[in-house]
């Protein structure tokens, strides 16, 4: 039997709670992790060779409720992956303005087609990613705000390494059309030195090989961070955090066997990510840029 081939170029999510709803990523799925053609049987299992209810293993009594929680898991896991390529969608729609316009950044002069480029995009994605979790639409614009602000930089690095390299001694950023000359970096200001710092911890993203669902599962972390300065308490976001946690520790073991290891090296890059923003948010984001009003990019 063929299905008809899915529409969606980068797949579906297949977990429980939506493994019906698309044929054909749910039989690649079972032939990833190993189900064998020969092996499948036409029809149901006819009624005189269904076991009887008696030699059934009964399941203990709480696993009703660890049941529900694993759905509800499954659903945010579903709800985070689908803002994700939301946000990569509307950041797609955005790259696509300097397609045909390619800068090769050298000067300091030439450091205002990195903030015009790469500032609006950084927003435009981590806004379009917080808007589609329900959860985030239910805090106040006060804390909204706070959170995107306090996480911008930090999700906008783990949606950089997805398509930003060091090739050549040069930092390509294929989506924005931009490179710029790792000897340069230094000496066209403040976005420079912050991509300086960066390059190493894209290089430790990258080297983890991780699907987009656990780049959705880390941004998600990132962006419901309960102990931003000045964020109101909220019971909610560290219930998140913790679910994303696991969620993401659980993801880690189906792609990648030991997840644990793989686990304690994205906290690292998290922290260090962390560290990154501490130092250059408050001022990049302070930062005036001069634009030349007779210029025709």
């Amino acid at each position: 039997m063929e299905y008809k081939a899915c529409e969606n170029p980068k797949g579906c999510l297949i977990m429980r709670i939506s493994r019906n709803r698309c044929q054909y990523c749910r039989l690649q799925k079972c032939i990833a992790v190993g189900m064998s053609h020969e092996a499948v049987r036409l029809g149901r299992c006819p009624k005189k060779d269904r076991p009887s209810k008696t030699s059934f293993m009964y399941m203990p009594r709480d696993s009703t409720t660890e049941l529900d929680r694993q759905v509800r898991t499954e659903q945010m896991v579903l709800t985070v992956h689908a803002a994700f390529r939301k946000a990569c969608e509307d950041f797609d729609d955005f790259a696509a303005l300097f397609s045909d316009k390619n800068i090769i950044i050298q000067e300091k002069t030439d450091a205002k087609h990195l903030y015009l480029r790469y500032l609006p995009g950084t927003v435009r994605f981590i806004t379009a990613f917080a808007k589609e979790i329900p959860l985030f639409k239910s805090l106040t614009e006060h804390d909204q705000r706070l959170l995107i602000k306090s996480g911008i930089l930090e999700i906008s690095t783990i949606n950089d390494s997805l398509y930003m390299e060091l090739e050549d001694n040069a930092l390509i950023n294929r989506k924005l059309n931009m490179t710029v000359s790792k000897d340069r970096l230094k000496e066209i200001g403040l976005l420079g030195s912050m991509f300086t710092d960066i390059c190493n911890v894209m290089g430790k993203l990258r080297k983890l090989n991780f699907t987009d669902v656990e780049l959705s599962l880390l941004s998600a972390i990132v962006l419901f961070c309960p102990d931003r300065e000045g964020l109101a308490h909220n019971v909610g976001l560290e219930t998140m955090e913790t679910d994303l946690s696991i969620a993401l520790k659980c993801q880690l073991i189906l792609s990648h066997g030991d997840g644990t290891i793989i686990f304690a090296k994205a906290v690292e890059i998290l922290c260090e990510l962390r560290m990154i923003s501490t130092v250059y948010l408050d001022d990049i984001l302070n930062s005036q840029v001069e634009i030349d009003c007779d210029s025709s990019t």
